[in-house]
């Protein structure tokens, strides 16, 4: 009986958290992807604009950056601080991709304001890690390995990573632009899902 009693305390399950799988560097995993939906934001804005012109150094902040999110299960409730640094580094990347910063595109408090609840909203979708982020199949492959041209169009797991990334980033990717192209004089408006976004 002490054997019996001995082999059920040995074979006692783990805690569940000991099997918590480890999280990947989503955006990271397709840097290059990630870094090309920059392009929209800066096109066309003025002479020489182009996103191409950040460097590689920051590419990799970038994804970097919106990795720390659910890296660090940022909580929509308190992630004033991270969204500052998400500002910091947008500023930093348009000063590179345009030659000016924030500050000498003189968006004002209201328009940071703006970008600001467009990453809190960024924050909110990662938090809830919805069914796509939760099911997302990286295939075999390892974190950090790159997937080109039709070998990465082909691939089922790579589109839908593609996709998750690009829904995940589009509304503040959006009101970047919107407001980079206000600032600019472009006559730009704020498009109908980012009006019910403020609300």
């Amino acid at each position: 009986q002490d054997c019996v009693q001995s082999c059920v305390l040995t074979m006692a399950p783990l805690p569940l958290e000991s099997f918590e799988l480890p999280r990947i560097s989503v955006f990271s995993f397709d840097e290059d992807y990630t870094y090309s939906l920059l392009e929209p934001v800066f096109s066309g804005l003025c002479h020489g604009a182009d996103y191409e012109r950040l460097s590689e150094k920051n590419q990799k902040r970038f994804a970097s950056e919106l990795d720390k999110c659910h890296l660090q299960s940022i909580d929509p409730a308190d992630c004033d601080a991270y969204i500052d640094s998400l500002l910091q580094l947008c500023s930093v990347i348009t000063r590179e991709c345009t030659g000016k910063d924030f500050q000498q595109w003189q968006l004002g408090e209201a328009a940071l304001s703006e970008l600001r609840k467009a990453w809190r909203h960024f924050v909110h979708l990662i938090s809830v890690r919805d069914f796509d982020w939760e099911n997302l199949d990286f295939g075999g492959f390892s974190p950090g390995e790159q997937l080109f041209g039709d070998k990465a169009e082909k691939n089922p797991n790579m589109k839908m990573l593609r996709l998750v990334i690009s829904q995940k980033l589009m509304v503040p990717l959006q009101m970047w632009a919107l407001l980079l192209k206000l600032a600019a004089g472009h006559g730009a408006t704020i498009p109908k899902h980012a009006m019910m976004q403020r609300r």
